[in-house]
């Protein structure tokens, strides 16, 4: 067996040395560590302790800043609210419960004012179009369910007088939620998804919209959902876009689905049809010299004048005056019950 050197024996003490000493600080910094995790647990329960019996979290001064930011804050929103979301010419806050026939009437003479105002302005309309109420072509609703009605009613008025106007080329299909039926807890069905100028479902229950109102949470608002077909140019879309932004009643645009009905663009093998054939005299000359020339052709558009299949989805949002300085009670997640369809951000 080799002899071990001088050298080797001090290795091997250095290494039982450090092993050693590795060990203990091992030792040593495990047990620190157990110390801190102890250490910030009690302090934890010592702040929450604190914060809830000593008021140590927020200070009688800081909490009368943060009252003064809320008053400065709630100064400068409640005239927003109240020019914006509550202006005079929006009623929805006014309307009550009706006597039924009478709804019925109210709801018989706007069907015919509508139904004028489109012949006076060349929109087209189905024939008996009874603007998404044809429910109660043969029956009367219930005294309670007139409000809801009434609101729904008016919301269809405006926005069959924003089309009308503007004027598109034609309306299809105007469909709204039944609330008077309560909350909408099925799905497909007769409403909704039908193709474009198709009430899906047919008959007269073909205006109805899968779906129900949002009520935020809190009574805030509850915003009604409608959805409409119609045709026009793409110009008149802008006019409808902006009128809807625009009025006095809160309408929030959802969607816009939109077809073409040039559903191509022209190829290049297509302008020389469309321009026309030049003269006999001009086959032999240069582009530049056979541009230069008269056509015998009229103006020939190829972009911007195609008629656009529009379908909107639109809510009606009747605001409810809650005060911008009330919060959700202790422990609420501020939501409300919610239909299919929901406006965007009520969370």
């Amino acid at each position: 067996m080799k002899k071990i050197s001088t050298f080797d024996i001090g290795m091997i003490v250095a290494f039982v040395v450090i092993g050693g000493a590795g060990f203990g600080a091992y030792w040593y910094l495990s047990s620190q560590l157990t110390q801190a995790v102890q250490d910030v647990t009690d302090a934890k329960s010592e702040f929450d302790r604190d914060s809830v019996n000593q008021n140590i979290v927020v200070s009688p001064a800081s909490q009368k800043n943060l009252q003064d930011n809320i008053d400065l804050i709630k100064a400068q929103l409640d005239p927003l609210v109240q020019n914006k979301l509550q202006p005079k010419e929006n009623t929805l806050s006014s309307i009550t419960q009706k006597d039924p026939l009478a709804w019925k009437r109210d709801l018989d003479d706007e069907v015919t004012r509508l139904t004028a105002a489109a012949k006076l302005h060349g929109v087209k309309i189905p024939q008996n179009f009874y603007f998404a109420f044809s429910r109660y072509l043969n029956q009367n609703p219930t005294n309670e369910q007139t409000i809801v009605l009434s609101k729904q009613l008016l919301g269809v008025d405006k926005i069959s007088n924003i089309l009308i106007n503007a004027p598109v080329k034609s309306i299809q299909a105007i469909r709204r939620t039944y609330e008077e039926d309560g909350r909408f807890t099925g799905g497909g069905g007769d409403g909704g998804g039908g193709g474009f100028g198709q009430p899906p479902g047919g008959g007269v229950e073909g205006d109805r919209l899968p779906g129900s109102s949002v009520e935020a949470g809190r009574g805030i608002y509850t915003a009604y959902p409608f959805e409409v077909d119609f045709d026009t140019s793409p110009e008149t879309l802008r006019k409808v876009v902006d009128d809807i932004v625009q009025s006095p009643y809160i309408f929030v645009l959802r969607t816009i689905s939109v077809q073409n009905s040039f559903g191509k663009s022209p190829l290049i093998s297509d302008l020389d049809r469309l321009a026309g054939a030049p003269p006999p005299s001009m086959v032999d000359t240069s582009p530049g010299e056979v541009a230069a020339t008269n056509s015998n052709q009229p103006p020939q558009y190829l972009f911007g004048n195609a008629t656009l299949h529009v379908r909107i989805l639109v809510d009606l949002v009747d605001w409810n005056g809650v005060p911008t300085d009330t919060a959700p009670p202790p422990g609420t997640n501020n939501r409300g019950p919610r239909g299919r369809n929901q406006l965007p951000g009520a969370n």
